[in-house]
């Protein structure tokens, strides 16, 4: 059912975001939209097509990027830091407004993983965006173990005696 969707870039700083632009299989007018973004190094080709085609199936726009340094953005490869990737989403969801026949006021915002966490952040920080689909969010990066590496160690080791 894939619809036809729209190769685009938007700027994110001094590099740019790599897009795909579902536009909504809907009657003519403003369409609600709904900005996606992957979690930690993924990109929008790791499975959120399918996610988009439904949304623009159902009459919702749907614009899927990649981070700044990810997929087919630019900037430099693999840097990974989360005030970067919220400066993406505050990007993203600017360019998407800026769209034809989107009603800026009715924008959500889709994440898994740590997307997920960064979708509720943009959106806690934009009282415009009307929505938030967050699945299995990754809210507390700084508590997690995989930061320290002794901690990661021991549960590998516990896990084995399992």
């Amino acid at each position: 059912m894939s619809m036809i969707r729209k190769d685009l870039t938007f700027a994110s700083g001094q590099d740019s975001c790599a897009a795909w632009f579902y536009p909504a299989a809907a009657d003519e007018g403003a369409r609600p939209v709904i900005v996606m973004a992957h979690g930690l190094t993924g990109t929008r080709r790791d499975g959120l097509g399918p996610f988009a085609d439904r949304f623009a199936a159902a009459g919702i726009a749907a614009l899927v990027f990649d981070y700044r340094g990810f997929g087919d953005s630019t900037g430099e490869p693999d840097l990974f830091e989360p005030s970067r990737q919220l400066e993406d989403w505050r990007a993203a969801i600017a360019f998407a407004r800026s769209l034809p026949d989107i009603d800026a006021g009715r924008l959500a915002t889709f994440g898994s993983s740590l997307g997920g966490g960064n979708a509720l952040a943009a959106a806690a920080e934009d009282p415009k965006v009307a929505a938030v689909i967050s699945q299995v969010p990754f809210l507390d990066r700084d508590s997690q173990t995989y930061g320290k590496p002794r901690h990661a160690m021991e549960q590998m080791k516990a896990a084995a005696f399992m």
